[in-house]
């Protein structure tokens, strides 16, 4: 069976990007093979919670509920596939916020319990790293790099399900320090691609910002410090107006945080396995021009995630879900017992992540 194509749903609904997306491949790591992906639709809510300068949980929730149906609607009439020649449905279940998990997770159930398919609770901070695998082929093990919205990481990928979390932020996220700086600078939400045009015109070099953690010689992160400082600068500068320069130069600091942790990421690979492994970086932020080229100058083997399927996005849900299906799909009607939830990490792991090293679901 599992040598055999597998036609695979995938439905991301995690935050404010409602996603799906069908794909075919086969499920056999050993003899993997670039999935297919026949058809993906997005419907994002950037203009509309632009409004609110952010993600409001309960109006995204809605606008999932809204647009959901139709968007699996058009998947279908663009490939001229039904819902009964599914294989198994891919469904994002954490971590996210969770009137919008839920969402999707009902249609997944729904489905599961109409076609009696089988159901993959998928992580899609897992699934935005390995999304590297709808374009290229990357041998494990590797070193990941998850830069999101709301998590910023650094792992040892094992398998399709087996990582080592070897750093972390202790505060804020790469993406929400794009995002919050922006709303200081009063840009546009998201912010963060606002910043990475505007950067492209600056000299990143105009202002200094701290790098957070610089000092420290482990894969650890943060990016409050940085915020304030911005913050800091802003109210000391009340009649500023020279945007370019100044967006380059926070883009910079942020930035090189992750530049130079990845460095300290490598050593701790290398020490592990004895050798050099691929660097492999998905997520959001990983659109973020400036970390493209710095990652790509950094690192002799570095992957990164296509620009399509960084933000959230229901192709790297079915890949995920297709990669995992042997071991992780759960078959009807027992699909209909998974239930969401918002966090990725408890707070006592997060502690003694850096002691013990665990694997993390």
């Amino acid at each position: 069976m599992a040598n055999m194509n597998k036609l695979v749903l995938g439905i991301e609904t995690s935050c404010d990007d409602t996603s799906v997306c069908l794909l075919r491949g086969t499920s056999n790591l050993n003899e993997w093979e670039l999935p297919e992906v026949l058809a993906m639709k997005t419907f994002n809510q950037d203009e509309f919670l632009g409004e609110w300068g952010g993600v409001v949980p309960e109006l995204a929730a809605r606008n999932h509920l809204a647009k959901l149906a139709p968007v699996l609607e058009s998947v279908f009439k663009d490939t001229g596939l039904e819902p009964k020649d599914l294989d198994l449905v891919g469904v994002t279940t954490h971590p996210g916020l969770l009137g919008p998990l839920l969402t999707g997770l009902n249609a997944g159930k729904t489905l599961s319990l109409l076609y009696q398919l089988p159901l993959n609770p998928v992580n899609h901070l897992y699934a935005h790293l390995e999304a590297i695998h709808l374009t290229e082929k990357v041998n494990y093990p590797y070193l990941g790099l998850i830069v999101s919205g709301g998590h910023s990481m650094f792992v040892l990928a094992e398998s399709s399900t087996k990582f080592e979390l070897i750093g972390t932020t202790i505060d804020d996220a790469a993406g929400e320090a794009f995002d919050k700086g922006g709303k200081l600078m009063g840009l546009e939400y998201p912010a963060g691609r606002v910043i990475d045009e505007k950067a492209k015109n600056g000299d990143p070099k105009k202002y200094k910002f701290p790098v957070g953690l610089k000092a420290s010689k482990n894969c650890n992160l943060s990016y409050s410090g940085t915020k304030t400082s911005l913050r800091v600068f802003l109210d000391e500068h009340s009649n500023f107006d020279d945007w370019d320069n100044l967006c380059a130069s926070y883009q910079f600091a942020i930035v090189e945080a992750l530049r130079l942790k990845s460095t300290f990421a490598r050593k701790v690979a290398k020490e592990k396995y004895g050798k050099e492994l691929p660097l492999v970086i998905g997520g959001g932020v990983a659109c973020n021009s400036h970390l493209r080229s710095v990652m790509k100058e950094e690192h002799n083997q570095v992957y990164i995630v296509q620009p399509k399927y960084c933000t959230d996005n229901g192709g790297m849900i079915a890949n995920y879900a297709l990669r995992t299906m042997d071991e992780k799909a759960i078959k009807y009607p027992d699909s209909l017992m998974i239930d969401a939830f918002g966090r990725f990490l408890s707070k006592d792991l997060k502690k003694e992540f850096s002691k013990r090293g665990p694997d993390f679901e």
